[in-house]
């Protein structure tokens, strides 16, 4: 691909990481997979895109009220320990080609883990599941974040909101800012401990798709405030399910097939975003 194209990927993938609060790499790092890239600079450059995104994501929370930073703090705090602990463990994975593999099945786990928690009512109730500790909460979830981050190119956004939701009994709007606030110090570390790693990332198609996150991650958390929590939690789940299918694809070696049901997904999502759009605009 020449870098140019990868502005409006950026920038479709800033709109849905500004809606659900999920950095973006959880569909960089699989696009780029299926494109070739080596799992290192897949995510390596999964981060830079979520570092401009989650910047991006947390402004526009912060003026809608959705943030909460102590708690972020806490949780992107401890995420950076997770975060180091995992890049060496990528490194050396694809020392032996054993990275890819690993990377996919870790995706495939953790995508159909929450797609469940979402889709099913019952298990996504805070006043059911929370921990009795919240900072014990909040430090699991920073810690596991983190860790996945770095290991999968992610902010760690797609654990961390649903475990607000979960264990700390967030509402949702709330969860989604406050973790892709968490997700700052997290996705800067894990960046950080690949840049020292001497990954080769190329930097012009990282300036592109953060470019394109920065003015894509506004319109996506502007137009979450046109859903209710019951729309947005079935249809993450949803979203979750799809991204694990296509890296199911991908993994058996369908990589086109990987790739339609991630492009149908994202054109899907849009789509549905500008008819609510028009039919709020239109009932106002």
């Amino acid at each position: 691909m020449e870098f140019y194209y990868f502005l409006p990927l950026g920038f479709f993938i800033g709109i849905i990481s500004g809606f659900f609060g999920i950095g973006g790499g959880i569909i960089l790092t699989p696009l780029l997979l299926i494109l070739g890239f080596t799992p290192s600079i897949a995510i390596a450059t999964s981060l830079m895109l979520t570092l401009g995104s989650t910047v991006s994501g947390t402004l526009s929370h912060l003026r809608l009220k959705n943030v909460v930073w102590r708690d972020s703090l806490v949780i992107g705090g401890v995420g950076i320990i997770g975060s180091t602990i995992a890049t060496p463990l990528v490194l050396r994975l694809e020392e032996v080609n054993g990275a890819h593999l690993v990377i996919s099945i870790v995706y495939i786990a953790l995508l159909l883990y929450f797609a469940n928690k979402f889709l099913r009512p019952k298990s996504t109730n805070g006043s059911q599941d929370g921990w009795r500790n919240r900072y014990v909460a909040l430090a699991f979830t920073g810690l596991f974040a983190g860790f996945v981050s770095s290991l999968l190119g992610v902010s760690g956004g797609f654990i961390i909101t649903p475990l607000l939701v979960g264990i700390v009994g967030y509402e949702l709007k709330r969860a989604v800012g406050t973790s892709i606030a968490s997700a700052l110090l997290i996705v800067l570390s894990g960046l950080v401990n690949y840049t020292v790693a001497s990954t080769d990332v190329d930097l012009l198609v990282g300036v592109m798709l953060i470019i394109g996150a920065l003015l894509g991650a506004p319109i996506g958390a502007k137009q979450l405030g046109h859903f209710e929590s019951p729309f947005v939690k079935k249809y993450l789940g949803i979203f979750y399910l799809t991204v694990a299918t296509s890296v199911l694809f991908e993994v058996l070696g369908f990589n086109t097939a990987s790739l339609i049901v991630l492009v149908t997904l994202s054109v899907v999502f849009l789509v549905t975003l500008l008819v609510y759009s028009r039919k709020r605009s239109t009932s106002s």
